[in-house]
């Protein structure tokens, strides 16, 4: 272990165990754990299910990320040296055995596609009816074929047809001689999966699921109506930003976006030549999306004074320098946002509008700039409260981070059939494989 792993910030540890004010916390039988391995944070949350049924979160750690870039491991000694700092946090105060985890996963890597297939068994016979084991077949061939080298993530059933009519949501038990299926598929690099993996095995801890970010974060910020009538959602995280049309409940649409919060703050460093981490504080303490004034008290023209470096050299910025370097990258953004939402074929914006989450989010004015793009309703989404959230996270930065934890409590199936991955064995991700059995299962409806 490296001195890096070893040394763990005590004042970092401690920051969230006293705002959840929990002492030692008695052993809990049914604790999950999500663990979300971002490009600018690792969150760690531990989570137990009440009698009531409500969902308790009795532990939270983030840690600064390092050795991610735009949702890629780059360095696996520092990014498991971050999320092991983390898990630390979250459970400094819990007498638990942690169970298989669950973590989200994203990427530049991450290309969707839809696809048709066929239930073979009961294509061709006359009037039979339509079982799970008939819509599981017709599934199982939808999916497309991957390249060496990728891994396919999920296969989601979109809709249904049964003797040419199509657009049915559930055909069991209903009769019909031929029964195909539309689906979408998510496909993934297994290089790039296999490296979060094992930055998180290599603490020690097991794995138990995996899941798509943004279908993550639909968990926490969206609505079931939202779901059903049609809505974007777009998580701007701190390397990418992942877009999601969710429709009649199911998502059916996904792209990712190679411009994060990082690209935010790479140009105000770059262009005004400051450190970044000058940047960063300036972007959070001064930045807004629009270059005009408005309603607020802000000076565009007031003047900052910033070290470079250390030195006793300063640097004179304005306000109005900032926004106009944030306001260029979010048009950008948006711009990549409009030809997404082109590219799943809308012609118009659905009813649900679009649904912005994620730290960029964060980002004042950032509403109003999207009207200037794109039609509709415009919504700016933190995670819904659950009880036991620290005040903290209760903020679109961490949507995606509670999303990964309702996702492994609420699709129970995947942590059971995501067991088998032993570390020390040669990592072919070839457990990919078997999601397809445990995906229909919670998707395909049970009667």
């Amino acid at each position: 272990m490296s001195m890096l792993d070893e040394k763990l910030d005590q004042d970092v540890i401690s920051r969230l165990s006293k705002e959840l004010d929990l002492g030692k916390v008695a052993s809990v039988g049914n604790a999950y754990v999500s663990v979300d391995v971002g490009t600018t944070k690792v969150c760690t949350l531990v989570a137990q299910i009440l009698a009531t049924g409500e969902v308790e979160i009795i532990g939270a750690g983030k840690s600064k990320s390092r050795g991610m870039k735009k949702g890629l491991v780059v360095d696996i000694e520092a990014m498991t040296a971050a999320v092991r700092e983390s898990i630390a946090e979250a459970t400094l105060n819990l007498d638990i055995e942690i169970p298989a985890v669950c973590i989200g996963v994203t990427g530049s890597h991450i290309v969707s596609v839809t696809t048709t297939g066929k239930s073979s068994i009961m294509d061709g016979k006359s009037q039979k009816v339509v079982t799970v084991k008939d819509m599981d077949a017709a599934v199982d061939n939808s999916r497309p074929k991957v390249e060496n080298g990728q891994e396919l993530l999920h296969v989601i059933p979109i809709s249904y047809s049964l003797d040419g009519t199509s657009g049915i949501r559930n055909p069991s038990g209903l009769k019909g001689n031929s029964l195909s299926v539309k689906t979408h598929s998510v496909v993934g690099e297994i290089t790039s999966l296999d490296n979060i993996v094992q930055s998180v095995e290599n603490t020690g801890l097991k794995m138990g699921g995996m899941v798509l970010e943004p279908l993550a974060s639909a968990e926490s910020v969206l609505s079931a109506e939202e779901r059903e009538i049609g809505t974007i959602l777009v998580d701007i995280g701190g390397g990418t930003s992942d877009l999601a049309f969710f429709k009649n409940g199911k998502m059916v649409y996904t792209a990712v976006i190679p411009v994060g919060g990082f690209n935010f703050t790479n140009d105000i460093a770059v262009t005004l030549g400051i450190p970044y981490e000058t940047a960063e504080e300036l972007k959070i303490n001064y930045g807004r999306t629009m270059t005009i004034p408005d309603d607020s008290d802000i000076d565009f023209n007031e003047q900052i004074e910033v070290s470079i470096n250390g030195l006793e050299e300063k640097k004179i910025i304005t306000k109005g320098d900032i926004c106009r370097l944030l306001n260029d990258r979010a048009s950008e953004l948006l711009r990549f946002v409009l030809l997404k939402i082109n590219e799943a074929g809308l012609d118009a914006m659905p009813a649900g509008g679009i649904v912005f989450t994620g730290g960029g989010a964060n980002l004042i004015g950032w509403e109003e700039l999207t009207h200037e793009y794109i039609p509709g309703n415009v919504r700016i989404a933190a995670p819904r409260d659950i009880l036991g959230l620290p005040e903290t996270l209760k903020s679109p930065t961490y949507s995606t981070s509670v999303g990964i934890l309702l996702w492994g409590i609420n699709h129970p199936v995947e942590q059971v059939n995501y067991g088998g991955h032993q570390p020390q064995k040669k990592k072919t991700f070839s457990k990919g494989r078997k999601w397809l059995s445990w995906l229909t299962q919670f998707i395909s409806p049970k009667f």
